[in-house]
């Protein structure tokens, strides 16, 4: 219990100042809450590129509080980790890391497109090391020579 709200205050912290430095421009922390909430629910992978590349996660569930969660066809959760959106920058940003990715440095360096209900991101797998990216750098298309990999997604209505 104790650790699980060390992580909540970190993250919270983190946020705040994720918050804070897109807030030196006006209207990047009102963009963030609104990004956040948009990519906010549970989203069909309805096509990947390369095939297979997500194994067998069928979905991926983005909650308000930047985790996310990626289940399998009868909604078991097989990874899950945190998220990072920009939505000031062109294009897009989308970072992310798995929970066990994150203890070793593991990144993804992505971007994002956003269309009503169909969501296509585009990223590169890589590591942190004392500061420096090794790694792809971040994908400026949705093309996978630029990309390790491509993902469109539809939301999941709720019932």
């Amino acid at each position: 219990m104790k650790s699980t709200l060390c992580l909540m205050m970190a993250f919270a912290w983190g946020q705040l100042a994720l918050i804070n430095s897109f807030g030196k421009k006006e209207g990047h922390a009102d963009a963030l809450m609104q990004a956040i909430d948009q990519f906010s629910g549970t989203w069909e992978i309805i096509e990947t590129q390369p095939a297979g590349v997500t194994k067998d996660a069928r979905f991926l569930t983005f909650r308000a509080d930047s985790t996310y969660a990626a289940l399998d066809a009868d909604g078991r959760e097989l990874w899950a980790g945190t998220f990072d959106l920009d939505p000031t920058a062109t294009p897009k940003i989308w970072d992310h890391r798995s929970h066990e990715a994150a203890k070793t440095g593991g990144d993804a360096l992505g971007i994002y497109e956003l269309a009503g209900d169909t969501l296509k991101v585009a990223c590169v797998v890589g590591a942190w090391n004392e500061g420096e990216w090794t790694g792809k750098p971040r994908p400026e298309t949705f093309e996978l020579n630029a990309a390790d990999a491509i993902l469109k997604m539809r939301r999941v209505n709720a019932d």
